[in-house]
C-alpha cells in the first residue's frame, strides 16, 4: 500500500536535508510575518545554525517525499515543547501542520507550545488536536503570544455527558438523520459494535463532506475523489470527530447501511446485528485523544444499555475489501475503555 503522506525525523546535519528546510522555513517565515504585520524571531539564524541543530526536528512528506511542513520541538522532563511549525505556503490547507502536530503528542503525556494569537490558523491546528489555552503574554516587540497545553490526562474533561433514550438517540451528540437506514430483522437488537475510519477527501478532515454523504447530499462536484462516491447510499450510526464531537445519523434501534459485504462468527450480512463508529481519521496516522476518550464513553453507555458483546473493525469483519481501521487503532485500548473485548472476526 503507498503512503499517502508520511512523517519522520530530519537530520539536518545531511546538507540537502539542511537545504531544503531552510527553504520552507524562510518561505513560512516571510508568510507569517505578512500575516502578522512585523517581525519575528528566528529559531534558526542562518543555514549553518540550522545544520547544528540538535533538537527534534520532524518532517512531513506527501506521496512523491517532498517536504511540506516541519516541526520543532524542545523535549524537557514534562514533554516537549513545539519551538517551530512551519508549512511549505504553496500547501496551504492540506493538513501538514495537522498531522505534524498529531503525530508528536500522540507519543506524549504533555505537549505545549507558545503561538501568536493573531496567528488563527496555529490556532485552529493546536485546538483542533486537545490543546487548550492557559496564559498568554507580550514580548517585547509587542507581540502577544498564546500558552497553549495538550495534556492527555484532560482530554476527556472537555467532552458532553452522554445518555440514551428510548428510541435510540444519544443525549450529548449531535443529531444528524440519515435516510440510509432501515429496520433491524425481526426486531432484534445489536451485539457487535464495528469501527471504522473515514475522511472525505480522503486524508483530508473538518469540513462537512462526511455528513453530507450520510445524507445523500454529496456534490460530485466539490472534489475529482467525490464523482466516485456520491452515488454510495451509506451511513453509520455514529461519527467521531477528531476534537472528540459526537454526531450520530441513525439511532440505535435501527439498522445502519455502514458494513456492506461482511462476515463475523461465521454469520454475514453485519449490518443486521451490528453497530458501527466512524472515527475520523485514515489507515495512515494515530487517531486523537479526544476520539479515544469518546469512543470510551460511547461504548460504555452502548453496552450497558444493549446486548453489545464484542468490538471489532470494519477490516476484521470485511478482509481483504477494507482495511479501516488500520494499523494505527489501540484495540487493547479500546476494548478496555469501552468494557467490549476485542474480537478479529
Amino acid at each position: 500500500m503507498s503512503l499517502p503522506f508520511a512523517i519522520r525525523p530530519l537530520r539536518p546535519a545531511e546538507p540537502a536535508t539542511a537545504m531544503a528546510v531552510w527553504a520552507l522555513h524562510e518561505a513560512a517565515h516571510r508568510q507569517e510575518e505578512g500575516w502578522l504585520g512585523q517581525p519575528l524571531p528566528r529559531p534558526w539564524a542562518d543555514s549553518m545554525a540550522l545544520a547544528r541543530e540538535t533538537r527534534q526536528l520532524l518532517g512531513a512528506f506527501d506521496a512523491e517525499g517532498v517536504l511540506t511542513g516541519l516541526l520543532l520541538a524542545e523535549v524537557g522532563a514534562r514533554g516537549p515543547h513545539i519551538a517551530r511549525l512551519a508549512v511549505d505556503p504553496a500547501r496551504q490547507g492540506e493538513g501538514w501542520g495537522r498531522r505534524l502536530v498529531n503525530h508528536l503528542v500522540a507519543a506524549a503525556h504533555e505537549v505545549t507550545v507558545d503561538t501568536a494569537s493573531a496567528n488563527l490558523a496555529a490556532l485552529a491546528v493546536y485546538r483542533r488536536a486537545g490543546f487548550h489555552e492557559t496564559g498568554r503574554h507580550l514580548l517585547p516587540q509587542g507581540l502577544e503570544l498564546v500558552h497553549l497545553c495538550y495534556r492527555r490526562d484532560r482530554q476527556g474533561q472537555h467532552l458532553p455527558l452522554l445518555a440514551l433514550d428510548g428510541d435510540g438517540w444519544v443525549s450529548g451528540a449531535r443529531h444528524l438523520l440519515s435516510p440510509n437506514c432501515d429496520d433491524f430483522p425481526d426486531g432484534s437488537l445489536p451485539t457487535l459494535l464495528i469501527v471504522h475510519n473515514i475522511s472525505l477527501p480522503p486524508s483530508r478532515y473538518g469540513g462537512d463532506a462526511v455528513e453530507r454523504l450520510f445524507t445523500n447530499r454529496l456534490d460530485p462536484q466539490a472534489h475529482p475523489y467525490f464523482a466516485a462516491i456520491s452515488h454510495l447510499r451509506v451511513s453509520s450510526h455514529f461519527f467521531i470527530r477528531r476534537d472528540g464531537t459526537l454526531v450520530q445519523c441513525v439511532p440505535v434501534r435501527r439498522r445502519a447501511w455502514h458494513a456492506g459485504v461482511s462476515c463475523f462468527g461465521g454469520r454475514e450480512r453485519c449490518n443486521d446485528f451490528a453497530l458501527g463508529v466512524e472515527m475520523e481519521g485514515c489507515d495512515f496516522e494515530p487517531f486523537t485523544e479526544a476520539q479515544y476518550c469518546m469512543l470510551a464513553r460511547l461504548g460504555t453507555l452502548l453496552r450497558r444499555a444493549l446486548p453489545l458483546a464484542a468490538i471489532t473493525g470494519h477490516e476484521h469483519v470485511a478482509p481483504g475489501r477494507k482495511t479501516d481501521p488500520g494499523p494505527f487503532f489501540d484495540w487493547k485500548r479500546a476494548a478496555h475503555d469501552t468494557g467490549l473485548p476485542f474480537v478479529a472476526a
